[in-house]
């Protein structure tokens, strides 16, 4: 009976490491949706943050309305050295305007130290509830230091100890290192202490030169439309593109 049981067993766990090792078969079907349709038929099309923002508020509706685990503003930022290796991480979006897309890190962290070396980043929002997300890619600058004040300020107090607390990046010794230098500055708080923001601590601007909207769609004939500026684009690319609010154009790409 025992080797009856671990032969069962055994083969069990064969089947279960099968169905997990085969990921070439897993596949999700996506419903069909035309949503980018009105931007190739309406001329002008609108700028890309107008559509931008139609879709962020999107998201977040649907993430609320769905108790979705996923944050609607969580994206992964691309950045590179200066030869080009690059990194991926995730942060928070934590403002938008035409301008702009910004976040908040420690410019000693990888992240900040390759944007010194390279200015220049890529962001990808995924929705994965409407099977949509959006690229965007430009240059990148560090926001005032009024403006990282302002916002490290805004943050809840354990936030500001921890960003104060930790050497971003840094190789550290353990986590009771971390543990016991947020102890020291809680105490210190406790009797009145505020939490200086870190000089290394502050806000970085993407400035886009690009946008990229893409709806999943059946049978993997995804949809996919693009805005570049016009003055980056060469003769023959114009004869593709249409045109779009201000100085953008608007591009439909292969799945």
């Amino acid at each position: 009976l025992r080797a009856q049981y671990i032969l069962r067993i055994a083969r069990q766990f064969k089947m279960q490491s099968s169905a997990i090792s085969n990921i070439s078969d897993w596949r999700k079907p996506y419903a069909e949706r035309n949503q980018l349709e009105d931007l190739l038929h309406s001329i002008p099309a609108p700028a890309p943050y107008t559509v931008w923002l139609r879709w962020f508020e999107q998201g977040t509706a649907i993430i609320k309305e769905t108790n979705s685990p996923n944050e609607p503003n969580q994206m992964a930022l691309a950045t590179a050295t200066r030869d080009g290796c690059p990194s991926v991480r995730y942060v928070l979006l934590k403002g938008h305007d035409e301008r702009g897309f910004y976040f908040y890190t420690n410019y000693s962290s990888r992240k900040g130290k390759e944007l010194a070396e390279n200015p220049r980043a890529s962001l990808c929002q995924y929705w994965p509830e409407l099977n949509r997300s959006i690229r965007i890619e430009g240059r990148v600058e560090r926001t005032s230091a009024e403006n990282s004040e302002a916002y490290f300020r805004s943050r809840p107090l354990p936030s500001q100890i921890g960003a104060a607390v930790s050497p971003q990046s840094q190789v550290v010794p353990s986590r009771d290192f971390l543990e016991d230098r947020r102890r020291e500055l809680d105490a210190r708080v406790s009797q009145g202490e505020s939490v200086a923001r870190p000089e290394s601590w502050g806000g970085y601007c993407v400035l886009p030169t690009s946008y990229e909207f893409w709806q999943g769609q059946r049978d993997r004939l995804h949809d996919r439309v693009r805005f570049r500026r016009r003055q980056d684009l060469t003769d023959e690319e114009m004869r593709m593109a249409q045109p779009a609010e201000g100085d953008w154009v608007c591009e439909r790409l292969a799945p």
